[in-house]
């Protein structure tokens, strides 16, 4: 029977991706992308510090900052998500919290110093106003001074880069996905299908497109200051040569 919920509150679609979207490389290369988010001119996070990763999904950048000493709180709606990170942490005598909740609703007022957004996982909304509940929650989760660290890919991108189809293979089958932008370059629909061992499953997959314009005035609107725009994880310029779009902002 077919899901009446939109594909982002669908637990059989992130079961279904889940190696494909994260297989071991993922977590492999977790440890030097949150290097590299450290490493940023914009953000001043040391060890001890406490730190949000929202959504969390199974766990790979919170296992990776509290393994560098974070105060680690993971976030993610996703419940079989959460539990894989909850054990993936245990697994390796790391303390972290995770949390079960919509990043629509959850905010922890002043408690956290620095929060991460990643992975293009914001923009899930049909309601724009819903991604300005998600800005303002991670604003007013952070304590003054903090540093939100949020990566996406970009409309600027998107448009430079786009293909009607894509595909790509992991260990145990590949991904097809079909693109079609709308409402003006605001919305993007995709179609995935899964393909393993010939058995094929398929989910519409939709999210708004943000150019780093539109997100950084987002930001600005719900209180967060000097918001810097960064086309790679080293902090390179975000400018035609851009590979995603990397946004830092203080509280």
């Amino acid at each position: 029977m077919a899901s009446t919920a939109p594909w982002h509150e669908d637990e059989r679609f992130w079961a279904a991706f889940r190696d494909a979207m994260f297989p071991p490389e993922k977590f492999a290369d977790a440890s030097d992308a949150v290097d590299s988010i450290l490493a940023l001119p914009s953000v001043d996070a040391t060890e001890g510090d406490a730190v949000l990763d929202v959504p969390c999904g199974p766990g790979r950048h919170s296992v990776a900052f509290a393994s560098k000493g974070f105060d680690v709180t993971g976030v993610d709606a996703t419940a079989p998500y959460v539990e894989e990170a909850r054990s993936r942490a245990a697994d390796a005598d790391f303390d972290a919290e995770f949390v079960e909740a919509d990043m629509r609703e959850f905010a922890r007022e002043e408690a956290f110093d620095l929060a991460v957004n990643l992975f293009t996982s914001f923009g899930y909304f049909e309601d724009r106003a819903d991604d300005e509940r998600v800005a303002r929650n991670l604003h007013d989760s952070l304590a003054p001074g903090g540093t939100l660290v949020m990566d996406l890919a970009s409309k600027e991108t998107l448009a430079r880069d786009f293909r009607e189809r894509t595909w790509d293979d992991f260990e145990d089958g590949y991904v097809l996905e079909e693109h079609a932008v709308s409402d003006d370059w605001s919305w993007i629909e995709n179609t995935w299908r899964l393909v393993v061992d010939g058995d094929v499953r398929e989910f519409d997959v939709s999210h708004r497109l943000y150019s780093a314009y539109e997100l950084t005035s987002l930001l600005e609107r719900v209180g967060f200051r000097d918001v810097d725009a960064y086309g790679t994880l080293d902090g390179d310029a975000f400018d035609q040569e851009a590979e995603r779009l990397l946004v830092v902002a203080q509280r």
